[in-house]
């Protein structure tokens, strides 16, 4: 079925209002600050480190080993 004129009209208009819609998301998106990449790459050292001296600490069996002074 081919579509008419009413109908070729509404679909038009959805599709620039779609358009529309996306332009103005992306304009916002643009003023948005970037991430800092450098605290980010800080902060998952941090958590790897914290993570295998946490691991290095347990023992199995739930025991730590303790260093001798």
């Amino acid at each position: 079925m081919m579509p008419n004129y009413y109908d070729r009209e509404r679909l038009a208009q959805a599709h620039r209002q779609d358009l529309l819609r996306e332009a103005e998301h992306e304009r916002l998106l643009a003023h948005l600050p970037q991430p800092n990449r450098s605290i980010l790459l800080f902060s998952s050292a941090r958590l790897t480190v914290f993570v295998g001296t946490l691991l290095t600490r347990l023992r199995p069996g739930g025991q730590h080993h303790e260093q001798p002074v």
